[in-house]
């Protein structure tokens, strides 16, 4: 779904912190700025015509919620999720970017700006996503067209015509809104549900093509084990006790360091919803791959 790459969506978030660091500079002075973004202004005394490069975003933690952000966005997988607390901090965060920028350059502007901002977008794509499939059985959730245009994968103008289109496959709005024209949960899922662009996010592991590719490529009982751990729902102790393991065994599994057991490894594909002898030969591989390993170098 993305036509952006996440470094593109880096790259404009380092703009952003740019920016606010001349509002930093002008309200604070230049310590605060430098503090801030971590570098001087330089001989041209502001910072919004910097290159991005030179921001680093590791002082930024919020740039962890925009990587995992674009993932739920637009490759939404059992192993990409989001908590309520940063999709609040995602659009939060864009509520509060600068409007202007620059100290001598009199009010600079940047794409970042507006609603076709990258940040934007997926700030904006998250926050319909999470509405849609995570709190999906609130009943008093509404959707914007720009929003189902952004889970579609489609332009504004189209969902505004689908809305217009009276026939089997208009969109229903509510009556009496506009400004903007608002779509029930419930007609906003059922639509969706018939556009080609739209991915909903996988309900098990089994069903999610980014995480059966993985499971795939995957060559170590280390690796297959995190892509295991990233796709489980619930404490360990919950998933354990579902399994009707241990906790000590389901530990070992997750950290790659089990003895293969071909009952277990059909309990566990059971569980994840994933082709049991697939499962069962992949596991047996990465096994006995550790295990020569682990005897050559003895």
């Amino acid at each position: 779904m993305a036509i952006f790459s996440k470094q593109d969506l880096m790259n404009e978030l380092k703009t952003i912190f740019l920016f606010e660091a001349d509002h930093i500079l002008m309200g604070a002075g230049e310590k605060a700025a430098e503090e801030f973004i971590g570098f001087p202004a330089g001989d041209r005394g502001e910072y919004c015509h910097m290159d991005p490069a030179n921001v680093n975003l590791d002082r930024f933690p919020i740039a962890g919620a925009f990587d995992r952000g674009y993932d739920y966005a637009y490759f939404p997988s059992v192993k990409n999720t989001l908590g309520e607390g940063e999709v609040q901090d995602l659009n939060v965060f864009m509520a509060g970017t600068p409007r202007a920028g620059g100290i001598h350059s009199g009010g600079e502007t940047h794409a970042f700006m507006t609603s076709d901002g990258l940040c934007q977008r997926v700030a904006d794509t998250v926050f319909a996503r999470w509405k849609l499939e995570w709190n999906e059985y609130n009943d008093g959730e509404t959707f914007t067209t720009r929003e189902l245009a952004l889970l579609a994968n489609m332009t504004e103008g189209a969902v505004r015509n689908a809305v217009s289109d009276k026939g089997s496959a208009g969109l229903k709005a509510i009556p009496g809104t506009k400004n903007p024209v608002l779509i029930e949960h419930a007609d906003a899922l059922h639509w969706l549900s018939g556009r080609r662009g739209f991915v909903p996010t996988p309900s098990s592991a089994g069903s999610d093509r980014f995480f059966l590719q993985n499971l795939k490529e995957v060559t170590t009982s280390d690796a297959m084990g995190l892509l295991i751990c990233q796709a489980l729902n619930g404490t360990r102790v919950e998933v354990a006790k579902g399994l009707g393991w241990s906790l000590e065994t389901l530990e070992h599994w997750l950290d790659g360091v089990q003895v293969f057991d071909e009952q277990r490894a059909s309990e566990l594909a059971a569980y994840l919803e994933v082709d049991e002898p697939f499962f069962v030969g992949k596991t047996l591989e990465v096994v006995r791959r550790r295990d020569a390993l682990k005897n050559k170098e003895a």
